[in-house]
């Protein structure tokens, strides 16, 4: 058990461990700051631009078929 514990340490700190869980941590704050980006400055300036459209029920039918809600649907 004592080998596989020193192996095991040798493998985490070999850096790919270590980068992988970095890249983890990063790609999460990155895509708090995205989302955030999208909702509070992008989205509001397109609602302003296309005169407060509700893009809620707006949706493209890949069947052919027209509805009127997206419940429809």
């Amino acid at each position: 058990m004592k080998k596989f514990a020193e192996e095991f340490k040798a493998f985490i700190m070999r850096g790919n461990v270590i980068d992988m869980a970095v890249g983890v941590i990063i790609g999460a704050a990155f895509s708090n700051i995205v989302s955030s980006l999208v909702n509070d400055i992008v989205m509001p300036l397109v609602t302003l631009l296309t005169g407060r459209i509700n893009f809620t029920d707006m949706m493209i039918s890949l069947d052919g078929n027209s509805y009127s809600t997206l419940a429809a649907a």
